[in-house]
C-alpha cells in the first residue's frame, strides 16, 4: 500500500473510534440495539450449549430444560442492554459472559 492510503485508513479508523466512543445518543442507541440483538443471541446460544453439556440430566431432558430458558433470559437481556451506563460497557460484559460460556463448552467437550 502506498503511504497516502495507509494515512487515510488510520484517519478513518481514528474517526470511527472517536465516533463509537462518543456520547452521541444515536450512536449509543444503535450500538445498544446491536448488543441486544447480536450479543444477546450469541450469549443465549453459548449459555444453552454450555447447560446442555454440563447438566447432569439425560440429553433429552437437558435440551428441553435449556430450550425454555431463552424465553426468560432474552427479554431480561434486552432490558439490561438499555439500562447500562454506556454501550461499550454493555458490549464488554456481553463478550466476557459469552467467552466464559464458550470456555465452559470447550471444557465440557474436552472432558467427555
Amino acid at each position: 500500500m502506498t503511504k497516502p492510503v495507509i494515512n487515510s485508513l488510520h484517519l478513518l479508523a481514528r474517526k470511527l473510534k472517536l465516533r463509537l466512543a462518543g456520547q452521541d445518543k444515536t450512536t449509543q442507541t444503535v450500538l445498544r440495539i446491536l448488543a441486544a440483538l447480536a450479543g444477546g443471541y450469541t450469549l443465549l446460544l453459548s449459555t444453552t450449549m454450555a447447560l446442555v453439556l454440563l447438566l447432569p440430566l439425560p440429553k433429552a431432558d437437558a435440551l428441553f430444560f435449556t430450550s425454555l430458558l431463552p424465553a426468560i433470559l432474552y427479554p431480561a437481556l434486552l432490558i439490561w442492554t438499555f439500562s447500562g451506563a454506556t454501550a461499550q460497557f454493555i458490549w464488554h460484559r456481553l463478550l466476557c459472559a459469552t467467552l466464559g460460556c464458550t470456555i465452559l463448552i470447550i471444557i465440557a467437550v474436552w472432558l467427555r
